[in-house]
């Protein structure tokens, strides 16, 4: 599924645009086009910074959300997620378009509340640990926000310089985590881009203008290779696989060359390749180190040996001719589900074979939550597939997953097994705590060990993704 991301900056009427997507989906066309009348009667003349009339920016935005396909109600709270600001009531809300919507623009506007004017640089893991698990209960919230800020990186151009910056350091520290973290990479890969072009301008030239001289011989390698894998794969009866390819984006290809250096970059060219049971992995492995020359020093084994956050997956750097080196990973479906998922895992899963019937590219973000009612029968997508699993987070801020009812002793294991062998004590929240304590959801925790522990000093990068503040440090060092 390909989205419609055009702004239509000149248009006057932007309702047809939005009706088209409608009626594609079979959504109630009167209800939305109601509300749709209603944003434009209380946004009437605004304008936004840009010069364009405000309507196009709700229009915009429940544009997307209709192609992503979350239902109705999330569309009409698009467009009206920003309404309880211009002093439209919830009350009024609810009695037009019911309660379910009424409570997705409430979420919207807790959201803004929270995270409006925040200064991410002080303490952006703090903010996103906050934001993630107080403030919303409904993944639709979630993808209605992601879009609004998707929209405003879209027209940055109207704003001042200094607005631009504190608009790339907010996404940064909030919504692209967010956007990883629900299995929207589409999101963060574009919301990383602009937010990377804002803060570093200059730096996003050159490196626009590095990637483009090799553009086009990538995409023919990565068509070529992934046909070579295919017939490889084939001959050796290997037929449960899927092969993905991809190229990586603007801003993650300069953190790796930041990290490595411009001749270090061996994975800008990616293949993956899923298959149904960890013994096809090593024997694609096999496979793929006997066709083609590897680099030693790239490959790595997160099967035998997951990385502490639970991702698994082998992971190796062909050279493919001579010409062009490009990264493999190699995993069964399952650990995909995960590395990509977490938490929502078994559920994606289970959708894949869904979404290959349907031909909707982005069916699974319904499956994301659990469709339920409440105690007052109003509909609702419900974040409680987290429920078998707590986050807590290191002194720096690193968030780490562990299964419900997760002791601080499984933490110091999970971080690394020299830690938990010689842990000692735990400090839980910044007070004293027994290494038995069950963890919560939101807890900083501390490991206390005696002096013989020897890891490596890189450890704790492997523990998880970093935020924002790491990524600004980057981009600004």
């Amino acid at each position: 599924m390909i989205l419609d991301l055009s702004l239509n900056r000149e248009e006057v009427d932007f309702w047809p645009a939005l009706a088209e997507v409608v009626n594609q989906n079979g959504y109630d066309q009167d209800k939305i086009k109601k509300a749709y009348d209603m944003a434009k009667d209380f946004y009437g003349g605004e304008k936004r910074n840009s010069g364009e009339a405000y309507l196009s920016h709700p229009v915009w935005v429940a544009k997307l959300v209709a192609q992503l396909n979350v239902g109705e109600e999330a569309v009409i709270a698009a467009l009206l997620h920003e309404s309880i600001a211009y002093g439209i009531e919830l009350e009024k809300i609810a009695e037009e378009f019911g309660d379910e919507v009424a409570l997705l623009v409430d979420g919207l506007t807790e959201v803004r509340k929270k995270t409006g004017g925040v200064e991410v640089q002080q303490d952006n893991v703090e903010i996103f640990r906050r934001f993630l698990f107080s403030s919303v209960d409904d993944v639709r919230v979630l993808i209605i926000r992601l879009s609004d800020k998707l929209h405003d990186g879209l027209t940055i151009d109207g704003l001042s310089k200094k607005e631009q910056k504190d608009y790339a350091q907010r996404v940064l520290g909030i919504y692209s985590p967010i956007a990883e973290y629900v299995g929207l990479h589409f999101f963060k890969r574009k919301l990383d881009d602009i937010a990377f072009k804002a803060i570093n301008p200059e730096m996003a030239t050159k490196m626009e203008a590095l990637i483009e001289t090799r553009k086009n011989d990538e995409i023919k390698a990565l068509a070529l290779v992934k046909s070579e894998i295919e017939e490889m794969l084939k001959i050796n009866n290997l037929n449960k696989y899927e092969i993905q390819g991809r190229i990586k984006s603007l801003y993650s290809t300069y953190l790796k060359i930041k990290s490595k250096g411009e001749d270090r970059v061996k994975d800008r060219v990616g293949i993956r390749i899923l298959t149904e049971s960890i013994a096809d992995c090593y024997n694609i492995l096999g496979l793929l180190h006997a066709k083609y020359k590897y680099l030693p020093e790239e490959f790595n084994d997160y099967i035998s040996d997951p990385k502490p956050n639970g991702y698994r997956s082998l992971q190796t750097t062909l050279n493919w001719k001579g010409k062009i080196t490009l990264e493999v990973q190699i995993r069964t479906f399952k650990m995909h589900e995960f590395n990509e998922f977490g938490p929502a895992s078994h559920i994606a899963y289970k959708m894949r074979d869904e979404k290959k019937q349907s031909g909707q590219g982005y069916e699974w973000v319904k499956e994301l939550i659990n469709w339920q009612r409440d105690d007052k029968n109003v509909n609702t997508y419900k974040i409680n597939v987290l429920s078998n699993f707590v986050y807590v987070s290191t002194p720096k801020g690193d968030i780490i997953q562990l299964p419900k009812g997760a002791t601080a002793l499984d933490f110091a294991y999970r971080i690394h097994t020299e830690i938990g062998d010689h842990c000692m004590g735990v400090k839980i929240n910044n007070k004293m705590g027994k290494i038995s304590t069950v963890l919560a959801s939101g807890d900083v925790v501390e490991i206390m060990t005696n002096n013989k522990v020897n890891v490596n000093k890189n450890w704790l990068e492997l523990v998880t993704t970093r935020w924002a503040k790491e990524h600004i440090r980057k981009m600004t060092a």
